[in-house]
């Protein structure tokens, strides 16, 4: 019953209007020790490390500090200096970093992240059970990929003991924030995916319930009505947690912005309070109402980028070399929303949502950076073909394509998801006493984004993970998956 409710829904969404169609765009590193002994992720917080003569690119300002030794110790940046003049401890690691480029470590703010409520697009004999999913091999892509953080829109009930234990360095992965998803009953992601609320008194309910349980925020999405939304947004201001998501299709773009909305989840939303044809003048206004605003957003071009690749070709996704790491539920759910969801467009729409994406949604991003909007990098990973942990490079390079300057675009990645955290006292830049979440790279990103995706190694919750050993974690997964495809 629950995949026949599931398809009823999926199959509500294939039959409306042109204007729901366009707002469904929703050389290996060697380490060298005092001992000549590899440390694994094993190392616990109470290891010292040193990076010498490393380039350093702190995200204060778009430079960079060559030949430095960046000090670690307990999990922090404790001393950066000349590497003729910094002294490194004499118990300290070494890393040997000439010629390379030491980064804060990336985020990815916007996430799906596998659990049992995605059973529900699966028939009973193929659903996965919990013992099948282990999440730090889950969320391992994303640390092979430098990604530190990782903000999930469709948090569940199983995440939040998961967030405690990577906090709490049992095991390891990227820091979770975590967003339950709220919307209107019927139309959209049903329960357990999405809770669905039909007055503002279950509204406010979920909301405080939400923070009872320990989520970070709330994500509203297309399907709430006027007055439920509001009362979530005045539930949430009372506990004190954050309201991100969509813009619901009964409220303007000024609703969400006069209501303290904290993050739109895509550029594309601006899509449905657009008038075809798209005008400079009519995507610039968009732009400049939002940067004088206080909200952020992440514009997660990848995502509409790829819902084009996916109707010209999704076996042809299934098959791109980094869908190797995918687990065999997320190969099932690309499967169902292909099926349900993106293959049963008509063909006009797919132009109406393709013209959308080059000639609104991509224009919007380079004038909401050119406006100084608040951004951020968020993939949608998890949903078709966002490889989870991978496709953060992806929206990087689509950053930089449509205008950003590399620095910009690596800073929405870098530091700008702790100023929206209010966290940029402690994290998002390379300063003494901040948190040591580093990426080491090969090449210089400021020169060609592209260098994010050559990595030497990765610090992550005071371990120091080198390239030999994130690329024999990703093999083990992709031979582990193999098998059980």
């Amino acid at each position: 019953m629950v995949l026949l409710r599931v398809r009823h829904f999926l199959g509500v969404l294939m039959n409306t209007t042109n204007r729901l169609a366009l707002a469904l765009l929703v050389s290996v590193f060697s380490m060298s020790c005092t001992d000549d002994t590899p440390i694994h992720a094993g190392s616990d917080m109470t290891s010292v490390f040193a990076f010498v003569d490393v380039n350093v690119i702190p995200m204060d300002s778009d430079q960079i500090v060559e030949n430095q030794t960046v000090v670690i110790a307990e999990g922090h940046i404790v001393s950066i200096g000349d590497v003729e003049e910094e002294k490194v401890p004499d118990r300290a690691v070494q890393i040997e970093a000439s010629g390379q480029f030491l980064i804060p470590a990336l985020s990815d703010m916007h996430i799906h992240l596998e659990g049992d409520a995605w059973n529900a697009v699966f028939p009973p004999g193929e659903q996965y059970p919990p013992e099948a999913l282990d999440f730090e091999q889950l969320l391992f892509p994303y640390i092979a990929n430098g990604v530190a953080t990782v903000q999930v829109m469709s948090a569940l009930p199983e995440h939040i003991g998961l967030r405690e234990s990577i906090a709490n360095g049992e095991i390891l992965g990227p820091r979770l924030l975590l967003s339950r998803m709220v919307d209107g009953p019927g139309r959209a992601w049903p329960p357990p995916i999405s809770t669905w609320v039909s007055t503002p008194e279950e509204a406010r309910q979920v909301v405080l319930e939400s923070y009872r349980e320990g989520y970070d925020s709330i994500k509203v999405y297309s399907f709430l009505d006027r007055a439920s939304y509001g009362a979530v947004v005045t539930a949430a201001r009372e506990v004190g947690i954050g309201v991100g998501g969509h813009i619901p299709f009964d409220m303007s773009l000024e609703d969400v912005l006069d209501a303290g909305q904290s993050l739109i989840a895509h550029s594309e939303e601006l899509i449905k309070l657009a008038q075809s044809p798209y005008t400079q003048d009519q995507i610039e206004d968009f732009a400049r109402t939002i940067a004088a605003s206080e909200t952020w957003i992440t514009p997660t071009l990848t995502t509409s980028r790829n819902i084009l690749r996916v109707f010209e070709d999704f076996d042809g996704e299934l098959e791109r070399p980094e869908a190797r790491y995918l687990h065999p539920m997320d190969r099932g759910i690309w499967s169902f929303i292909y099926a349900n969801l993106y293959e049963p467009i008509p063909r006009e729409h797919r132009t109406a949502i393709r013209d959308a994406y080059l000639d609104f949604q991509r224009p919007l991003t380079r004038a909401l950076g050119a406006a100084g909007a608040k951004l951020m990098t968020g993939t949608d990973s998890l949903i078709p073909s966002n490889v989870p942990g991978f496709s953060i490079h992806d929206e990087l390079a689509e950053l930089v394509d449509v205008g950003l300057s590399p620095y910009a675009a690596l800073r929405s990645s870098t530091t700008e998801p702790f100023a929206f955290l209010g966290e940029l006292d402690r994290a998002g830049t390379i300063e003494v006493g901040k948190r040591a979440d580093l990426v080491l790279l090969q090449d210089n990103p400021l020169a060609d984004i592209a260098a994010t995706r050559a990595i030497s190694g990765v610090m992550l919750q005071g371990r120091w993970l080198g390239a030999e050993e994130l690329e024999q974690g990703l093999a083990e997964l992709a031979a582990g998956y193999e098998t059980g495809r």
